[in-house]
């Protein structure tokens, strides 16, 4: 008997294939979750119907289920079910990188939500940077800014190296809770980077901002420091929100994108 005050669950399934069945069961409500198309408080059907849903064994269902409890997107209620939870009340900092795989989930509002959270958290790192950076950190930056005049003409170099800027500034604050979440914006942008890492990119803007972060930060100077990375942020961010709107028209992107015909529609 289904509790009174719950939503019966929309959800759409495909079945899956029996290689990755687990993933495929997780991806799939994962996505409906934090794409809305299951709301909060909707009880997911039981295991058994589930597993017949998606064509797989109980324990595949049983395995997804329990990733998503540990995310904290649903809570199993004893002799009651599954239940769906706000996105919002989880405190799974993994919900942030997988907002950005599913193309279905990502919408410009997403994009500027994250983006702000990036520069905000970015804009504290810079500054411990600046101030708790050693010798050694700044002989490794001085080593990045060689590479990237080398090679940073080429977007997937280019790439490669802001990530090892992002996670050299992360390692020179000196407090494990900013490398953590830098290792997380450091996955962000290595799924953003094709919206910006591209042949249109001005690599000559990003060496000229580079030098004069790190003789800002060789000088501990934190106000500078962040002004440049302030300006840098902005930037990209125009840049990445200017392509996720036109994919989003385009429906490659965002709620239309589900239509595409496949689990979370087409890549971006």
């Amino acid at each position: 008997m289904q509790p009174s005050g719950t939503h019966v669950s929309p959800m759409q399934v495909q079945p899956v294939g029996s290689e990755t069945r687990v993933d495929r069961v997780f991806e799939q409500l994962r996505s409906q979750i934090l794409s809305g198309v299951i709301a909060p408080e909707t009880q997911l059907p039981n295991e058994r119907d589930l597993a017949d849903a998606f064509g797989v064994n109980r324990a595949s269902v049983r395995e997804a289920l329990k990733r998503l409890e540990f995310l904290e997107l649903v809570e199993v209620r004893h002799g009651q079910g599954t239940f769906v939870q706000q996105v919002s009340a989880s405190s799974a900092l993994q919900l942030v990188e997988g907002l950005l795989r599913d193309p279905a989930v990502i919408t410009r509002h997403l994009l500027e939500q994250l983006l702000l959270f990036r520069r905000n958290i970015t804009l504290q790192v810079v500054e411990l940077a600046a101030r708790n950076r050693d010798e050694t950190q700044l002989a490794r930056a001085r080593a990045l800014l060689e590479d990237e005049a080398a090679e940073g003409a080429d977007p997937k170099r280019a790439l490669e190296i802001d990530l090892r800027w992002n996670a050299l500034l992360s390692e020179a604050t000196g407090n494990l809770m900013y490398q953590l979440v830098g290792n997380l914006f450091t996955k962000l942008i290595a799924r953003l980077g094709p919206l910006y890492y591209n042949a249109e990119r001005d690599h000559r803007r990003s060496m000229r901002n580079h030098r004069a972060l790190l003789a800002a930060i060789e000088q501990r100077d934190s106000d500078a420091a962040g002004r440049r990375v302030e300006e840098m942020l902005r930037y990209s961010e125009g840049r990445i929100l200017a392509e996720v709107e036109r994919l989003e028209k385009a429906g490659l992107i965002g709620p239309r994108a589900r239509r595409a015909g496949t689990p979370g529609g087409s890549k971006p």
